[in-house]
């Protein structure tokens, strides 16, 4: 079958169809095209049908007069008589004269007018309207009216009603007479006058042929005509036949009557159907209530109806395929698992298309993309629900490394659909784009472990960059001056500027799209989502989810960066309009609308912790007093107390921000007072019959009165009216938690921490000091520490550590949005970062409680310090401690939820008697790594660690001019970072610690040896001590450190830093004594890496690469090696024969003078002479070089390059030689 031609093809396409139709045509000699042109000459004379024709066009006119009914009888009259007589012709045989001229009439009134040369002018009346005024009657139909069944539901149109509203009011007669002539006539001519005279000359002609030339013409005329035409004709004359035989009564157009009943072969067909087939019962319904044409069964019809198979082709390990969702957003498999224990009768799987992968249920991306775009509405929301659910398990963890998501093009659909405002729409696609910025997990953890002590700081999700050209340059000697220094060496200068090229391109000049690839938030703020959130909160007034969708979204933009965070706070009419309507003065009637709203306290909470300017700008409005309002509501309902640990935590930030004062806070003070006397009563401490939520705003209660003590506000008086109270609440729930067997609830680790706290603050820093406390240090406090529920918690210390876990966290799994990582990656999937029982924070403030009962001597302290001492509580923190020496993990120590437990690991380390338990390898190792994972935000406590380990002669055995220089190395690293922590009024810290110290930190002053190299400058004259000194100091001290078990680099950066060692400026490496301890420690390097191979084109995190660095220190060797043989050596190390041919060809060729000065004892050589020597040398390059090098006498002979050449050139069968040396 050939198809047509399709709009967009050329002549070639036209051509091409052209050959297949004649190579068809050549094959098949009986193929006939479906259509073909016909030309139509004109006959050299009219015929006598042709001139009677013309007779009975212009009697037309004549014949209309007659009426309708008159003229329709006398022609279904005359066409009965002309039928019968043609019966009676032939039934007996008659026969005639065949000829051609009536044939040819015969013919033409069969074909009819092919060129279009004859015209019905009634045809052409009918089609385009009344051109001349006449009678209604003399209208007729173009075609015969033929019963048809219609549907009374269906619209009719303007010309269906007219043509029914003319032949309704027609008498039976009339209709019975047409449906005669329609029987017999021809459909093609439409006057009833002429089609009788067509019909009486057909009969005639027929009359005079014998049946012989009759089936002869038959024959001839069917060959002439394409045989799809006649098999068409013939269908419809079946179907009249078959409607004819079937007509028993007269048929009324305005009442069709109901079809018989079909029943034997219908049942049949139906019968045939298997009873898996669903199409099965709507049948048999079908058949029951009499429905047109259903009890026709036509199977391939039928077929999209039935059952997917459940069983699918078996992917193979590591094949990828497109993923599928549900309307939930749950990645569906691939396959169901078949359970071969019990099969399930019934196949209960839904979701299923119709087009590719037809036996997979649920949607593509694709497919949700394109119902998100559709008209249908109902369409666009499960498709963006769909995708809101993915979002929400996608920031879970769980598919994480199972599929890869488009979220930038997700992003921007989510965006485009936000501008719709349909308030259902709305809802899902701004919980949609909520679930994709609002972490809801991270969100959850952050407000649990809010009301812990020192846990009020606020993460900053601003995407990362390189640090700053202005930071690099500030100080030469800093960490970053310095590692922008050692990637210098990285690539090379042509590939180098294309790189800050890029690095300095705006973000300005970016598209959306890659914007969206690199800062997620900031292609958000550039499609104007402020301006949109407040047309939508305040035009359009969705009283439903939208409001919690949109505060989400503002949440997540207000942590975003200070700068973000001001450019929202000077929105001041999206801020009026949520304060007049989410933190209204009384209860409104909406569920949102004219309500407090939580999540609006937490968006001001977030952006008064970003700075000062943006707390008091916010504090001067109705704040103040809608938080005093709040906590004077006696409101027992989750909602207020939700609201109320919200006012809480703001009036927490305010107080330490500074901006409440004392006389501010005098109006709140009854409010706390009332709260705390009603925590006295109601607060229950155990997990049955007790609330977390009500713990919780216990805990938000106690952290407020220690903040408004430590801010200062709360004098004397203050402190008298809430003390004792608080001591009451202390001395309840600890002696709750002393008769529990082991804490498992979060809230009442949170609770429990916060008591602590404030006995801590209060007993060291209060008006009253510890009288207050008496009871609570004399008899609850010891009690409760030798309690099986405490010593379960210092068992489960180590199982529920953050540093210690081995899976890593999903801060950076989008690099254009990041999180704070409180979903970590597991082998059995993801878990919270902080479990439920987790003990760090109630073990730091028992410890700090510890150290302020020492500083006050007596018994109560002593109590305190003897319950803490037993070996119960020692031995589970001596084996954590033991633990973090061997594995502390680096990567989550970053993580900003383990603050805390690296502020309890130096309380344990400053802790004294502690260290007993430890060996001094075990204690160095693990100072050592918790030096390497301190950031600014533990300035101080690098500082104390340093003071107490690393600068102490117990420890570290230098002499004073090497201990001396160490201590300033180190703390001039410390010192900026303690300087930068104070310099901003804000309670946000970055989202990742950055850690201080490099882990190469030991090395550091070998890095500056390489920066005066790299600069091209002598020794610095502020310096104080010389290159000896800081060689000797770093090799000194790093050799300590590997022989008490540590591995500071890898053997590959030792490497690197043994030769920057003799790159020194004034070449100090020649010194007896240094030169001594130099080839020592080369000794043992060799001793230890004898077997090792090293990888020279490995990349090294903020640290050069080997080969630019080796070749620095080739150039550095022919212009000041003065033949040292250490110097020699290290040359000499990548040359050996287990390594790539490209350090010894390039030496050879192009460093070919340093060859000359090199030699040096085989003992200092890496593997022996025989590690240079063996296998012999295959590359016939390398070995031309040698010959080269040993004819024109560049090598000294007797050196260690001479033998190297002279073994392998001699010994090398790679190139042709002439003569041996």
């Amino acid at each position: 079958m050939f198809k047509k031609l399709k709009p967009g093809e050329s002549e070639e396409d036209v051509l091409r169809m052209a050959a297949e139709f004649n190579a068809e045509r050549a094959k098949n000699p009986g193929f006939q095209p479906a259509a073909a042109f016909v030309r139509m000459d004109k006959a050299p004379k009219k015929s006598m049908f042709a001139q009677r024709r013309e007779q009975a066009k212009l009697g037309r006119i004549t014949s209309a007069e007659r009426t309708q009914p008159e003229a329709t009888h006398q022609e279904a009259k005359e066409i009965k008589e002309k039928s019968s007589v043609f019966r009676e012709s032939d039934s007996q045989g008659s026969c005639g004269l065949t000829n051609k001229v009536l044939m040819d009439e015969i013919q033409e009134n069969i074909l009819g007018d092919v060129k279009g040369t004859k015209m019905n002018a009634r045809s052409i009346s009918n089609v385009l309207g009344d051109l001349v005024e006449r009678p209604v009657a003399s209208i007729r139909p173009v075609l015969p009216d033929a019963p048809q069944q219609r549907n009374p539901s269906k619209p009719l149109s303007i010309f269906a009603r007219q043509m029914l509203s003319e032949n309704s009011p027609q008498p039976k007669d009339s209709l019975r007479t047409s449906e005669a002539s329609k029987t017999v006539g021809s459909s093609l001519i439409k006057d009833a006058k002429m089609a009788q005279e067509i019909h009486e000359e057909n009969l005639n002609v027929l009359s005079q042929m014998s049946e012989q030339d009759i089936l002869a013409e038959r024959e001839q005329l069917l060959a002439s005509l394409d045989p799809s035409l006649i098999a068409l004709l013939a269908k419809k004359r079946q179907a009249k036949d078959k409607l004819v035989d079937n007509k028993t009564s007269p048929i009324i157009i305005e009442a069709p009557p109901q079809p018989p009943k079909t029943t034997q072969p219908y049942s049949q067909s139906i019968s045939s159907l298997p009873e898996s087939n669903p199409a099965l019962e709507l049948l048999q319904q079908s058949d029951e209530g009499q429905w047109v044409n259903f009890g026709l069964v036509e199977e391939h019809k039928l077929a999209w109806m039935r059952d997917i198979p459940t069983k699918m082709k078996e992917l193979k390990p590591g094949q990828q395929f497109d993923a599928r969702f549900d309307w939930k957003g749950v990645l569906l498999p691939h396959s169901l698992q078949e359970d071969q224990a019990s099969s399930k009768a019934v196949d209960d799987r839904e979701l299923y298309l119709h087009g590719e992968e037809a036996e997979r249920p649920g949607y593509t991306l694709q497919e949700l993309f394109r119902l998100a775009r559709s008209t249908v509405l109902q369409q666009r929301i499960s498709a963006f629900g769909s995708i809101a659910g993915i979002f929400s398990i996608y920031n879970q963890g769980f598919y994480d490394q199972v599929l890869t998501l488009p979220i930038s093009k997700m992003f921007f659909l989510l965006r485009y659909g936000l501008d719709d405002n349909a308030p259902a729409q709305l809802e899902v696609v701004s919980r949609a784009l909520a679930n994709l910025l609002y972490n809801e997990t991270d969100e959850v953890v952050l407000d649990n472990v809010h009301d812990y002590a020192y846990c009020h700081w606020q993460p900053v999700l601003k995407v990362l960059e390189n640090a700053s050209d202005a930071e690099a340059d500030s100080d030469p000697t800093s960490i970053a001056f310095l590692q922008s220094y050692m990637k210098l060496l990285t690539t090379s200068q042509a590939v180098r500027a294309d790189v800050d090229e890029d690095e300095g391109e705006s973000r300005m000049s970016m598209d959306d799209f890659q914007l969206a690839e690199t800062d997620l938030i900031d292609c958000l703020l550039r499609t104007n989502i402020l301006q949109r959130i407040k047309f939508i909160l305040n035009s359009v007034r969705p009283d439903n989810s939208t409001v919690e969708s949109c505060l989400k979204v503002l949440i997540r933009i207000a942590r975003t960066s200070l700068k973000v965070a001001r450019q929202l706070a000077n929105e001041s009419d999206l801020l009026e309009i949520l304060f007049r309507n989410f933190l209204p003065s009384g209860n409104g009637n909406g569920q949102f609308y004219g309500q407090p709203q939580v999540l609006f306290l937490k968006l001001i909470r977030v952006l008064v912790c970003q700075h000062l300017d943006i707390a008091k700008s916010l504090a001067k409005g109705v704040l103040i007093q809608r938080l005093q309002q709040y906590l004077f509501l006696q409101d027992t309902k989750a909602r207020m107390v939700r609201v109320q640990i919200e006012s809480l935590r703001i009036l927490r930030c305010f107080l330490l921000l500074g901006i409440v004062d004392r006389d501010v806070f005098r109006q709140f003070l009854p409010a706390l007072r009332q709260l705390l006397d009603w925590h006295t009563n109601h607060c229950v401490f155990e997990g049955v019959g007790g609330s977390g939520l009500v713990r919780q705003h216990a805990a938000a209660l106690i952290v407020a009165l220690v903040a408004s003590g430590e801010s200062g506000v709360c004098d004397l008086e203050g402190q008298k009216l809430v003390v004792e109270p608080l001591n009451n609440c202390c001395c309840k729930w600890l002696h709750a938690a002393t008769r529990s067997e082991k804490i498992n609830d979060f809230s009442q680790m949170t609770l429990l921490s916060a008591v602590l706290y404030a006995a801590s603050w209060f007993s060291r820093n209060g008006y009253l000091g510890t009288t207050s406390f008496q009871t609570f240090l004399r008899s609850i406090l010891p009690k409760f520490v030798q309690s099986p529920s405490f010593v379960a918690c210092v068992q489960d210390l180590a199982l529920g550590s953050v540093i210690l876990r081995r899976p890593m966290d999903r801060r950076h799994v989008n690099a254009a949005l990041p999180n704070m990582g409180a979903v970590l990656m597991h082998d059995y999937g993801p878990q919270l970062i902080v479990s439920e029982s987790y003990p760090v924070h109630l073990l730091s403030n028992l410890w700090a409680l510890l150290v302020v009962s020492l500083e006050g001597g007596g018994v109560i302290e002593n109590t305190l310090f003897t319950a803490l001492m037993q070996p119960a509580v020692l031995e589970p923190l001596a084996e954590y401690l033991r633990q973090l020496g061997l594995r502390l993990n680096r990567v989550l120590a970053t993580n900003f939820f383990a603050r805390t437990e690296l502020r309890f690991v130096h309380q344990l380390l400053t802790t004294d008697g502690l260290e007993t338990y430890l060996e001094r390898p075990q204690l160095l190792q693990l100072v050592y790594s918790y030096l390497c994972c301190l950031s600014t935000a533990h300035a101080t406590q690098i500082k104390s660690t340093f003071e107490r380990f690393i600068f102490n002669g117990e420890y570290v055995e230098l002499d004073e001019k090497s201990l001396k220089l160490l201590e300033q190395t180190c703390l001039e690293m410390v010192y900026p970072h303690i300087i930068a922590d104070n310099s901003e009024p804000s309670l946000s810290l970055c989202y990742t610690q950055a850690p201080i110290l490099p882990a190469d930190w030991p090395f550091f002053q070998m890095r500056l040896i390489l920066s005066n190299y790299l600069q091209n400058v002598q020794q610095r004259p502020a310096a104080i001590y010389s290159e000896n000194q800081v060689v000797r100091m770093t090799l000194t001290f790093v050799r300590q450190l590997e022989r008490q078990g540590l591995q500071i680099v890898s053997p590959l950066e030792k490497l690197m830093y043994l030769m920057i060692a003799f790159m020194g400026p004034d070449s100090q490496f020649l010194d007896p004594d240094l030169h001594e301890l130099l080839a020592d420690y080369l000794k043992d390097f060799n001793h230890q890496n004898a077997n090792h191979h090293f990888d020279f084109d490995a990349e090294l995190v903020d640290k050069a690469r080997f080969e630019p660095l080796y070749y620095l220190f080739v150039e550095h060797f022919e212009a000041a090696s003065y033949g040292d043989e250490l110097f020699s050596s290290l040359v000499l190390l990548p040359l050996a024969q287990k390594y790539d041919n490209k350090w010894r060809r390039r030496l050879w060729s192009e460093h070919v003078q340093a060859v000359r000065f090199l030699n040096c004892d085989e003992g200092l050589l890496m593997g022996g002479l025989s590690a240079y020597l063996s296998p012999v040398e295959k590359e016939p390059s390398l070995v031309q070089l040698y010959g080269d090098a040993l004819e024109r006498q560049l090598v000294r002979p007797g050196s260690i390059a001479f033998r190297i050449a002279q073994y392998h050139f001699n010994n090398s069968k790679a190139v042709y030689k002439t003569k041996s040396f």
